[in-house]
């Protein structure tokens, strides 16, 4: 088990790193900012919606878990860190303007104001985190083959409820921070409500909840009525598990190329923190926020009434780093690219320097399964 889950988490960690330095590399071509510009057009309107669907249609069931219960989680997990980085900017604010009311009129204008932009970049970076990419290898690595199922589904359900936040709450903070970063010209709910709607990975996500109901989830049974629906000769292939094996293959490629693309788009628009940087305010701030926050919200997880093989999967995902595509959502919507890129790439190999110690609280934590 110790292997397995080494060797997966490599893997994973090296495709996010990979994916990285592949956008880096891009920036050194005279070309680089309309290559990214149609990689983010591909990434954000085709396979993330594509992706989302997918998801729907995979999760099954989950009768021993309250899934109210996990949505619950997941809208603490998101919504206290980023009340917390607020707090931390409304009083970095409080404190410029009493600093403003002693100054003359050269020396206030030496104090730089946080902007609509920086405030949304720092906002969604640190709620929104990597829910799927970072922790899901770290779930199969630490619980038993026997529980693996029931976990993994618990984190299935988490990444559901935050994929259903990131298309909703998300999308407001990307238009009111971003796209209508002007406060004279706010646009009205309608507006917001009709942008909202037609954002492709929002449509992708409607798309999966109505085919996850209509359909319902997508297992081998499924997959043969469809496939007989099409033509009958082709069950054959299910039987054998040919068809089975290529088409799970497939998916898991598909998840991949994805993610890499959303990596790129990140390397495009990174520049790593001088060693001076890492002591700037804002990074702080987030860093507190992303994981002051997310100590905060796993408290609860130990009260709740669910099985101990489900609070495993919910604690990790809780302290997880940024998710990489905040930075293609920062891109869409005119946020701080830059801010959102040293985000994720100060706070990733801060995850992965701690997680020894995370892991080792959660194998005594658990001792009763693991």
């Amino acid at each position: 088990m110790v292997l397995h889950y080494l060797l997966e988490l490599a893997l994973r960690v090296g495709i996010i790193y990979v994916g990285i330095g592949a956008g880096m590399l891009l920036q050194k071509w005279s070309k680089a900012d309309q290559v990214g510009k149609w990689i983010l057009f591909v990434g954000l309107n085709i396979f993330t919606p594509i992706l989302l669907i997918m998801v729907f249609l995979s999760i099954d069931t989950f009768t021993g878990v309250n899934w109210w219960l996990i949505a619950s989680m997941t809208v603490v997990g998101t919504m206290v860190p980023m009340i917390l980085n607020s707090i931390l900017i409304k009083l970095k604010e409080i404190s410029n303007a009493k600093k403003k009311a002693s100054m003359s009129d050269e020396e206030v204008s030496t104090i730089e104001e946080i902007s609509m932009a920086q405030k949304g970049a720092e906002i969604t970076s640190s709620g929104f985190m990597n829910a799927l990419f970072f922790p899901f290898p770290i779930i199969i690595g630490i619980l038993p083959s026997q529980y693996q199922a029931e976990g993994i589904l618990a984190a299935s359900l988490y990444l559901l409820a935050q994929t259903i936040l990131r298309n909703s709450f998300g999308v407001y903070l990307g238009i009111h921070y971003g796209t209508n970063s002007d406060l004279s010209s706010k646009k009205s709910i309608f507006q917001i409500l009709k942008r909202l709607l037609l954002f492709p990975p929002t449509i992708g996500m409607i798309i999966g909840l109505i085919l996850r109901f209509t359909i319902g989830y997508v297992n081998m049974d499924t997959q043969q009525i469809l496939l007989g629906l099409i033509d009958e000769s082709l069950i054959l292939f299910f039987t054998t598990g040919f068809v089975e094996t290529k088409v799970h293959i497939a998916s898991e490629i598909f998840r991949d190329f994805t993610m890499v693309l959303m990596l790129v788009i990140v390397g495009l628009s990174f520049r790593f923190p001088k060693k001076e940087e890492w002591k700037e305010p804002v990074l702080l701030r987030g860093i507190f926020s992303r994981f002051g926050g997310g100590l905060l919200s796993i408290v609860p997880i130990f009260f709740i009434p669910i099985p101990l093989v489900a609070k495993i999967p919910l604690i990790i995902q809780t302290m997880a780093p940024p998710a990489v595509a905040n930075s293609a959502y920062a891109k869409f919507f005119k946020l701080d690219e830059l801010l959102t890129s040293r985000f994720i790439a100060i706070m990733t190999i801060i995850a992965l320097i701690f997680l020894p110690a995370e892991i080792a609280l959660l194998v005594w934590f658990g001792t009763g399964i693991l």
